[in-house]
């Protein structure tokens, strides 16, 4: 019989909920919630990138991209602005402020999340799971 515990599905769901909970935890003293930090990371590595292109980067339903970045503007933590015609999404000085230590809050998560692994184990175990990722996308 099948132990659903040891298949590749409950212990990812469960793995991705433990460390859900913990980047939710850190994040906290800096304001933002998970979604909107991935957003503003992402954004600060590329501004001016587009709604469209975010979705695509992200590898997230459109729907929900929009109503993270629409609070992210009401809050003050992105601006739109119109360039050559491209409404790209751009951080505030507020967002600017805060993402160093946002940064360091997850460095810090991701260091204790895998303090027990070699560095070699580490890059073959993030290696593996990005393999994972892809492979499910293309099954769809």
């Amino acid at each position: 019989m099948l132990d659903h515990k040891q298949t590749l599905a409950y212990v990812s769901a469960h793995l991705a909920r433990l460390l859900a909970n913990r980047m939710r935890d850190a994040l906290a003293p800096v304001g933002i919630l998970p979604a909107q930090f991935t957003a503003i990371a992402e954004i600060a590595q590329d501004e001016g990138l587009t709604q469209k292109l975010l979705v695509e980067r992200l590898d997230l339903e459109q729907p929900g991209v929009a109503r993270t970045l629409a609070t992210l503007e009401q809050e003050g933590w992105i601006e739109r602005r119109l360039v050559d015609r491209v409404q790209g999404l751009y951080l505030t000085q507020r967002a600017r402020d805060v993402l160093p230590r946002a940064l360091g809050a997850i460095a810090a998560l991701d260091r204790e999340a895998s303090a027990d692994f070699t560095r070699t184990e580490r890059e073959h175990l993030l290696d593996t799971l990005e393999e994972a990722v892809a492979n499910n996308r293309r099954r769809g």
